[in-house]
This record gives C-alpha cells, sequence and structure tokens, in this order.
C-alpha cells in the first residue's frame, strides 16, 4: 500500500526582525535601574539616622532626671527646675551644718534660708491654686537643729516648752512624709572597712539626681520678699473674736 502523503500544514518562524520590532535595549532600562539603587540606598541612610538618634536619646535620658513623674500629675510651679548628678559624700557645705552649736553654723542656716517668702505673679498663683515656700522643709530642719541645743538657743528667753515642743514634732512629721513621697530609689551596697569586722559601710556606686540647688536658691533670692510686704488680714476675719 503507497504510504500517503503528510498533509500537515508546515509553518516557518517569523524572525522579529520582520515585524520592524527592536530586540535591543531601551534607554528607559539603565534610568529604572538607577532609580531603584537610589531609593534603596535612601531607605538605608534614614534608618541608620534614625539609629544614631534613638540611640543618643536613650543614652542622654539616662543621664537627665525625668521632667514628669510616671502615673502622678506635677502640680505646676513657676521655678525653673533643672537637674544635676552629684554625691552626697565630699560636699565642701558639710562642714558648717554639723557640730556643736557656733556663730559659723548659725549664719550658714540663716543664708540657706534666705528667699523663703517669695512674690508670685497673679497668673501664677491663680494656676498654682496655692502660694507656699519651696523652702518650707529647710525651716524644719533648722529647728530640729536649734533643738538639740536648747541650753545655746532657748536659755536667755522665756520659752513655751510646750508649744516648742509641739513644732518641733510637726517638724519631724512634715519630714517624714516628705521623704516617703520622694523615696530615694539609689543602689546602695556593703563593702567590708577595717575600721569593723561586724558591721560593713554603705557604699553608693552611683550620683543622686538632685535639683540644682545654686539656680534654684538664685532665682528664690531673685523673687524674695519680706514680712513688711504682706498685705493684713481683713478685719472682718476677727470680728467678735477680742483682740
Amino acid at each position: 500500500m503507497p504510504l500517503l502523503a503528510d498533509k500537515r500544514p508546515r509553518y516557518t518562524p517569523v524572525d522579529c526582525y520582520d515585524e520592524g520590532v527592536d530586540t535591543k535595549s531601551t534607554d528607559s532600562e539603565p534610568n529604572f535601574v538607577w532609580r531603584r539603587r537610589f531609593y534603596i540606598l535612601l531607605a538605608f541612610s534614614i534608618s541608620i539616622i534614625l539609629l544614631v538618634v534613638g540611640a543618643v536619646a536613650y543614652r542622654l535620658s539616662r543621664l537627665t532626671c525625668p521632667s514628669l513623674t510616671p502615673g502622678a500629675e506635677m502640680p505646676y510651679s513657676p521655678a525653673p527646675l533643672k537637674y544635676v548628678n552629684k554625691y552626697f559624700t565630699g560636699d565642701p557645705d558639710t562642714p558648717k551644718f554639723m557640730g556643736q552649736p557656733r556663730p559659723e553654723l548659725d549664719q550658714a542656716w540663716h543664708d540657706l534660708l534666705t528667699g523663703t517668702l517669695i512674690r508670685y505673679t497673679r497668673e501664677e498663683l491663680l494656676q498654682a491654686g496655692n502660694a507656699t515656700s519651696v523652702k518650707h522643709k529647710d525651716g524644719g530642719y533648722k529647728r530640729l537643729k536649734q533643738y538639740l541645743h536648747p541650753d545655746y538657743y532657748y536659755s536667755h528667753e522665756d520659752q513655751n516648752w510646750d508649744e516648742l515642743y509641739s513644732h518641733v514634732d510637726h517638724c519631724l512629721e512634715s519630714i517624714r512624709q516628705e521623704l516617703l513621697c520622694n523615696a530615694d530609689v539609689n543602689v546602695y551596697t556593703l563593702k567590708w572597712t577595717p575600721h569593723s569586722r561586724f558591721k560593713p559601710t554603705v557604699k553608693v556606686p552611683q550620683p543622686h539626681a538632685c535639683v540644682d540647688w545654686k539656680a534654684l536658691h538664685g532665682w528664690m533670692q531673685g523673687r524674695a520678699s519680706r514680712l513688711e510686704d504682706m498685705v493684713g488680714p481683713p478685719e472682718s476675719l476677727y470680728e467678735g473674736k477680742g483682740p
């Protein structure tokens, strides 16, 4: 039997050049690659900058005292508070406030308590809702120091001892509340020294974060007032209460 001829259609590939299509790369491809590399480099640079800024901010937050107390509303005060780090040991003023009564000690307390009465503007008082002194507790410390030496401070006058005791008791209670309000959370450690086999010495490895007292005291003294400047109470307050 004779073989039948294969009648399936035959196709010949058409060269793309016949259709007028340019197979070479267009000019837009290099521009696309350049833009992609640019955006990658830009994103990388921004990430590095944010990382450095975050590290610096964290470092500064570790070196400075926070301006707000977490979980509590800070009371308003016009006082320009700033904080510094310092150790309690080695304070050059310590000898002036310690020891037996003497003129140097009395002068040190007098200088410390200058600026107790502070002038506020009407707007500041309305915003604060109260007018108080930032140095009330220091006055209590001075009273306690004097109470330790009654023969020196009170022997020359007709002192009401019950009133004095009540005042000192009030000072102690105020200091107790102040200490609880501003609890010291510094880390204290113990170390052995030659002074004792049974009682180690307290060591403070970290500086405290303290209010810059010199700056604050200067502000207080600039606003200091006198008792003579105070407006007296209205007479209606004492009507029917005698002299």
